[in-house]
C-alpha cells in the first residue's frame, strides 16, 4: 500500500512543494533499432501518399519525377533509413525528458490538492474538446475514433491529470530550490510560441488575472530543461531481436484492435 503524502504547505491559493532529493535524476532511454520492415513500411507510406505502387519502383523516371534527386529503390531505401535514424534519435531525447520528469515527481514530498488535480484535468480535457471541434466532432465522436471506451479514457484522463499536476508540483519545488527566474522575454521560446502570440497572451493574462500562471508555466518550462540537461542518462540501444519483437507485439495490437 502506498504511504500517504502530506499536504503542502498552503498560503493563500498557493501551494508549496519539497523534493527528497534535488540531485541530478538517473534515467534509461531505449534507442530503436531500425529493421529493414519498418523502412518498407515506411517505403508504402511513401507510394501510397504519391499514388504509386511496388511496381513503379522498377522505373527510374517515376522515381526521379516523384522523389527529387533520387532514381532508384536502394537510394530511397538509404534516404528512408537516415530520415527514420533522425526521427528515433527525436524519439529518444523525448522520451528522455519525459522521463525525467516522471523521475523528479517521484521525489515529491507532497501530495496535490484534488482541488489542483481536478483544475489540471478541466484543462487536459478542454484540450481534447477543442481537437475534437477542430476536426467536427463531438467529444463522443472524438473518444469513439479513438477506439478505446469512454470508461478507459475517462480513466486515462485522472492518471494523465495525476502525473501532470505532479510534475508541475516537483518541477515549481526544484525551481524555488534552485532559486530558478524567468523574464517575460523568455516567455516565448520557454513556452514555444511566437512573439506576437506571447504578447496576445499575456496580454489576455493581465486582463484575466492568470498572469501568474503564465509566468508559472514559463518557469517550470525553464526548470525542465535544467533538469533534462543535468541528468544522468543511459542509452539502450535496442537489439535487433529486440526490435523484431516489439514489431510482433504491434502487430499484435494493431490486429486485435
Amino acid at each position: 500500500m502506498a504511504i500517504q503524502k502530506p499536504a503542502p504547505l498552503m498560503i493563500g491559493n498557493k501551494a508549496y512543494y519539497t523534493l527528497t532529493s534535488y540531485d541530478p535524476v538517473e534515467v534509461e532511454v531505449i534507442v530503436p533499432f531500425i529493421t529493414d520492415e519498418e523502412v518498407e513500411l515506411a517505403l508504402g507510406s511513401l507510394l501510397e501518399d504519391e499514388g504509386g505502387t511496388v511496381e513503379n519502383l522498377s522505373d527510374p523516371d517515376w522515381i526521379a519525377k516523384h522523389f527529387e534527386g533520387l532514381r532508384s529503390t536502394d537510394e530511397l531505401h538509404r534516404v528512408l533509413r537516415a530520415r527514420l535514424r533522425e526521427m528515433n534519435a527525436q524519439f529518444a531525447e523525448d522520451q528522455k525528458r519525459d522521463k525525467c520528469m516522471v523521475a523528479l515527481a517521484e521525489r515529491l514530498g507532497q501530495s496535490v490538492p484534488p482541488e489542483h488535480v481536478a483544475a489540471v484535468r478541466a484543462g487536459i480535457y478542454a484540450n481534447f474538446k477543442q481537437r475534437a471541434a477542430a476536426n467536427g466532432m463531438t467529444m463522443d465522436e472524438f473518444v469513439a475514433k479513438g477506439g478505446i471506451p469512454n470508461s478507459e479514457f475517462e480513466a486515462m484522463l485522472d492518471a494523465q491529470a495525476i502525473q501532470t499536476s505532479e510534475i508541475d508540483a516537483a518541477l515549481d519545488a526544484y525551481a524555488h530550490e534552485k532559486k530558478l527566474s524567468v523574464e517575460e522575454r523568455e516567455f516565448g521560446p520557454l513556452l514555444g510560441m511566437k512573439p506576437d502570440d506571447v504578447k496576445d497572451l499575456i496580454k489576455q493574462a493581465r486582463a484575466a488575472g492568470r498572469y501568474e500562471d503564465i509566468r508559472g508555466a514559463a518557469l517550470r518550462a525553464k526548470a525542465g530543461e535544467a533538469v533534462v540537461a543535468e541528468c544522468s542518462c543511459t542509452y539502450h540501444h535496442e537489439s535487433e531481436d529486440e526490435a523484431a519483437e516489439r514489431l510482433k507485439m504491434l502487430r499484435d495490437l494493431m490486429a486485435n484492435g
